[in-house]
């Protein structure tokens, strides 16, 4: 078992227990995101606050300041996944800020994992 694997299972795990994933939202409403090219985004996502406000302390972000938000398990998978002007093509799972490694998966890859097995 590799760590990536228990990484990505600990995830799915937290977030399917609180029925939640974790962003971080700007004051202008906006959402954290890396331009990956011109076609689309990685969103970093955490499954639970501390996570997130980890990252947050420990990114050196440029620009307004943002703060952890939950968006709820079905919204985020069925509505913020397939909406095409978001241009998400790839999630980035439990960003640090300190270090450059992380788990990466498609959007096609979170919604099949939680499909009813």
């Amino acid at each position: 078992m590799t760590v990536e694997y228990l990484g990505e299972k600990i995830f799915y795990q937290e977030i399917n227990a609180a029925g939640e994933v974790w962003i971080a939202r700007g004051v202008h409403r906006n959402i954290y995101a890396v331009e990956i090219d011109r076609q689309g985004f990685s969103l970093p996502v955490w499954s639970c606050r501390w996570r997130a406000d980890e990252f947050l302390k420990n990114a050196r972000l440029v620009g307004p300041k943002y703060e952890p938000e939950a968006v709820p398990l079905g919204v985020f998978a069925a509505t913020w996944l397939s909406d095409q002007g978001m241009a998400l093509l790839e999630l980035q799972i439990h960003p640090e800020g300190k270090s450059p490694g992380v788990l990466v998966m498609s959007p096609d890859e979170f919604r099949a994992a939680q499909e009813p097995r």
